[in-house]
């Protein structure tokens, strides 16, 4: 199966998720061989947690790390099932879930833009680890984590 096709695919299927949609994050990069993968989003006045000073919810900023981890979890998945049949790589993909994100806040999150990136830290048939980082538009990084994926039943 066309590696494209599959980047392509996943997009779908990430940008159809509702949550994604009320946090306004978009697919920036996803790299098929390197299972890195990059988020953006815009600051909102629905993703405030301090009304106060006006910055990021500590929910958001989790939530988006998990969900940018979940996109190499996923590249991870198809690449491991490449040459399988597009029915068992969806039924794959589908099954993949978050086992546990631990997020570290290291700044507020004081922004208009922000960007997510998540490596693969390990990848194995069922299990994958990823490192992800949140920045906003003046590349100061806000938060880290580390996340563990299921990869489908």
């Amino acid at each position: 199966m066309d590696q494209q096709f599959v980047i392509d695919r996943i997009t779908e299927y990430y940008m159809q998720l509702p949550f994604n949609k009320v946090l306004g994050i978009r697919i920036d990069t996803l790299e098929y061989e390197s299972g890195k993968a990059s988020t953006v989003f815009d600051m909102t006045p629905d993703l405030i947690g301090n009304y106060f000073i006006g910055i990021l919810h500590g929910g958001v900023i989790s939530s988006v790390i998990d969900l940018t981890g979940g996109l190499s979890a996923l590249i991870s998945c198809a690449k491991f099932h490449e040459g399988e049949s597009l029915e068992h790589i969806t039924g794959k993909l589908a099954g993949t879930a978050t086992i546990d994100v631990r997020v570290d806040y290291l700044r507020p999150g004081k922004g208009d833009h922000f960007s997510c990136t998540s490596e693969i830290i390990r990848a194995g048939s069922r299990i994958v680890v990823a490192k992800m980082d949140l920045f906003n538009e003046k590349k100061t990084r806000i938060a880290t984590g580390t996340g563990t994926y299921l990869i489908g039943q």
